[in-house]
């Protein structure tokens, strides 16, 4: 998802919904590119100040922002982008405190051309693609290499951006020879969480399999040590080529080429070097992988992985999640099936000609499982030898509220219910078990027994069909799909190391938020910025 070409200031209906969110934005010019021909918003293109090693990538809706300093001292911006053409714009064309819109023009060749030109060369999809791995030591920088980017980890619920953290990161790669994202350096030089957007903490939190609190659906996200930054930098399969990533590609070096099936597409155009499109696709029993790797048709230099991994459909798959219709988006496009994850990262030539990350986004949907609308809180009253379960609102049609609806056990043995009534002005219910029944007496005995030894865990208890007036029952929590991004876009990319020292690095185990997380705000200089996405997320 890139592209890139020619400005021309026009309004395109699709542009309809952005609504003037500049207050967070003054001080910076703001764009938006759009296809010309389906007159789409443009993702993941990149737009650099010309002649200058800074720049940033367009959001998902295709807008970005540059700071109105580069306009005042008549810098140009180019744009570029997988199948588009390079587009030069004097930044002195843009107006401030509105969208501008740039569309840009598709450069794409046929198939034909592309195939004729593997038979010239005798390859096939997989051989070209497998010449592209061999080739990763001769086109991307073996020795240590530094980017500087903008990195930011939000979530997606109801079409609006939630728990927007963003940062301004340095990157110190000992190079592709080094195989090990943690031997590498990182520098904080801002972080902070973007309060003009919703912040909502539930979502927020780590993820907790144990309680089910919040988890990643049919997958598990596994910690291997590092923080978000650093997780984010294990997907990157073409910086990571010798080691594992991500399901199914594995290590690229190795697996890639073996577990999947693939075929050339088309040529597509990248400043203008010709790239070839190869598509790709992977399934077993349970799921379906596939996406599209471009690669250059000269030295075989990858610039692009796309890869999307799907939940294969079975019979009687469900889903109980209140917001059931979002299992089929990303929380922006709906999509042809249940996407587990999206990981794309894509890479430009840079100093010596070698390939450097441009950017890497990593999406991935995520349950979570809300506490209860309807709430009890369960206590046993040893003195009368009763429950009483107090809730935090008046249960509606309590006359239609029986026995059967309270389920108590203990030490998995149900306890039998007598009966019950509830008292209105403390909101609680009292439920006395039936002390009558013979199996039932020595049951009763041990648990409402005083001792110190009282295990609360062995006493488990439940409601049928109790309700709340808007229809909730009773400490029933409800599942939520939220969209998980967490992405980062290179602003700067130079050979050579700088160090850094010990009290200055980023502790790659500790959470970006961490209080003891070193931040350099004094290293900003106003050549990097946070390229903020406007509110608005569009249709």
């Amino acid at each position: 998802m890139r592209r890139s070409f020619k400005l021309i200031l026009l309004v395109f209906s699709l542009l309809y919904g952005i609504t003037n969110a500049f207050g967070q934005n003054e001080g910076y010019i703001i764009g938006q590119l759009v296809d010309t021909e389906k007159n789409e918003a443009i993702p993941f293109a990149t737009i650099r100040i010309r002649d200058k090693a800074v720049g940033v990538i367009s959001n998902v809706d295709g807008t970005f922002k540059v700071p109105l300093e580069f306009k005042e001292i008549g810098e140009v911006l180019e744009i570029s982008c997988l199948s588009y053409q390079t587009l030069l714009v004097e930044l002195s064309t843009l107006m401030e405190n509105e969208v501008n819109i740039v569309p840009l023009k598709s450069s794409t060749f046929q198939l034909q051309e592309a195939v004729v030109s593997a038979k010239i060369k005798k390859l096939s999809a997989k051989q070209i693609v497998k010449i592209a791995i061999n080739s990763i030591p001769q086109n991307y920088p073996q020795n240590a290499f530094g980017l500087v980017g903008y990195y930011r980890d939000y979530q997606v619920k109801d079409k609006n951006y939630i728990n927007l953290s963003e940062a301004l990161i340095k990157v110190n790669d000992k190079g592709f020879d080094v195989h090990d994202n943690f031997g590498n350096s990182y520098q904080l030089l801002s972080f902070g969480l973007n309060t003009d957007f919703e912040v909502d903490s539930f979502a927020k939190q780590p993820y907790d399999y144990e309680r089910q609190n919040k988890i990643v659906p049919s997958a598990k996200m596994v910690n291997d040590g590092g923080n978000e930054f650093i997780t984010l930098s294990i997907h990157d399969a073409i910086r990571n080529y010798g080691l594992e990533s991500f399901s199914f590609i594995n290590d690229l070096r190795t697996d890639f080429v073996e577990s999947h099936s693939f075929r050339l597409q088309r040529t597509t155009n990248y400043k203008s070097q010709q790239i070839y499109e190869i598509v790709f696709s992977f399934r077993n029993n349970d799921y379906r992988a596939e996406g599209t790797i471009h690669i250059n048709k000269d030295d075989y230099a990858i610039h692009k992985l796309n890869y999307y991994l799907y939940k294969r459909k079975k019979p009687g798959d469900k889903s109980s999640a209140v917001n059931a219709n979002e299992r089929f988006s990303d929380g922006f496009n709906k999509m042809t099936g249940e996407l587990l994850y999206h990981i794309q990262s894509e890479y430009a030539r840079g100093q010596a000609n070698k390939m450097f990350l441009s950017y890497i986004s990593f999406y991935n949907k995520v349950l979570v499982k809300r506490p209860a609308e309807f709430k009890s809180k369960f206590v046993i009253n040893l003195e009368d030898k009763s429950f009483k379960i107090q809730v935090n609102k008046v249960p509606a049609e309590l006359d239609k509220i029986r026995t059967r609806d309270f389920k108590v056990s203990y030490r998995n043995d149900a306890v039998p219910i007598k009966e019950f009534w509830f008292q209105e002005d403390e909101r609680t219910f009292i439920v006395c078990p039936h002390v009558g029944y013979e199996r039932a007496e020595q049951l009763l005995k041990g648990l409402f027994l005083e001792r110190d030894n009282l295990q609360v865990a062995d006493v488990k208890y439940s409601y049928r069909d109790i309700k709340d007036s808007l229809g909730n029952k009773l400490d029933e929590r409800k599942w939520e799909y939220i969209h998980q991004y967490r992405e980062f876009f290179v602003q700067e990319a130079t050979l050579g190391h700088q160090l850094i020292s010990e009290n200055e690095e980023m502790a790659k185990n500790m959470p970006l938020d961490s209080p003891k997380q070193p931040v350099l705000r004094d290293y900003l200089e106003g050549n990097y910025w946070m390229n903020t996405p406007l509110p608005n997320i569009q249709n």
